[in-house]
Formats: C-alpha cells, sequence, structure tokens
C-alpha cells in the first residue's frame, strides 16, 4: 500500500486531498461539541483532518468546513489556529524528550550519521537537527515534526 500505512486514508477538509493520516492534522469534537487540535490522535471517533499549512486552519474556520465534516452544530474556537500551534509544538516537544529518555537520539546537531539513523532537521522549531535511531516511534516523530514545521511555515 502507499506509503507503507495499509490502506488507511483520510481526507481533507478543506482541499480534499486523501492520503496517509500521518501527513494530516487531526482535530476532533470534544463532549462540550468544541473542536480541539488532537495531535496525539488520543481523541474518540474519526476526527476532522486538515492538510497542514500556515492558514489552513484559519481558512477551515471560515469555511465552516468542521461542522459540514462533522456533520452537526460545533463551537470552533476563535484562536483555534493559535491552540493547534501550541498543541502541536508541546506534542512534539514531549515526543522529543521521549526519545532522548530512551536513547533514541543518536546524536543532537549530527552532521550525518549511517543508514541506521533518520535525520530531522527541526532547528526552525527550536527542537535543533536530530539524528534518530530508525523505529516506529521515530518515524511518527519525524512525521509530527513536518506536520509543525508545514503548519508554522518554517522552512524545513
Amino acid at each position: 500500500m502507499p506509503d507503507g500505512q495499509s490502506g488507511r486514508r483520510r481526507r481533507c477538509l478543506l482541499s480534499g486531498v486523501r492520503t496517509t493520516p500521518d501527513r494530516l492534522l487531526r482535530f476532533a469534537v470534544d463532549a462540550a461539541g468544541a473542536v480541539v487540535p488532537d495531535p496525539a490522535h488520543r481523541f474518540p471517533g474519526r476526527g476532522l483532518w486538515l492538510a497542514p499549512a500556515p492558514d489552513a486552519v484559519a481558512a477551515a474556520m471560515a469555511k465552516g468546513v468542521f461542522a459540514r465534516g462533522a456533520k452537526r452544530r460545533l463551537q470552533v474556537p476563535d484562536d483555534l489556529a493559535a491552540r493547534s500551534v501550541k498543541a502541536w509544538t508541546a506534542h512534539v516537544a514531549g515526543q522529543v524528550e521521549k526519545a532522548r529518555r530512551a536513547g533514541l537520539v543518536l546524536a543532537d546537531g549530527a552532521a550525518g550519521a549511517g543508514s541506521e539513523a533518520l535525520l530531522a532537521d527541526a532547528g526552525p522549531l527550536g527542537f535543533g537537527r536530530l539524528a534518530l535511531k530508525r523505529t516506529p516511534f521515530t518515524g511518527r516523530l519525524a512525521a509530527d515534526l513536518a506536520l509543525l514545521a508545514r503548519l508554522v511555515g518554517a522552512g524545513i
């Protein structure tokens, strides 16, 4: 299957593009009926998915695509775009810290590493350049770093 994702595909509410979940931002609806960012994919349900871009959340709010995607009335906070950046930044920071504690970071700022390493350049986001051991966890971490970079418009 494409991208090694056993056929799982989600559709961006804004553009209609179908791709794997690791390339899209996930939002969910909480118990009060409000849209919340869900970078850890912990909330129940299929979620509301957006392709990451600096203005994607604001455009989705303006067009009302969250309510259309959920097929019901929702509360969309005015500061959802800022909350999204904050939530994804906190999520990625936590994942980087977990990788460091688990010994999956081979070297901070490494110029290069062998084929066993996954390089993630997150300098513009304040995380530096990371050389990570190749594992499913670090693959997800690299994907989350890329999502965050596209969300904030960093040139990674």
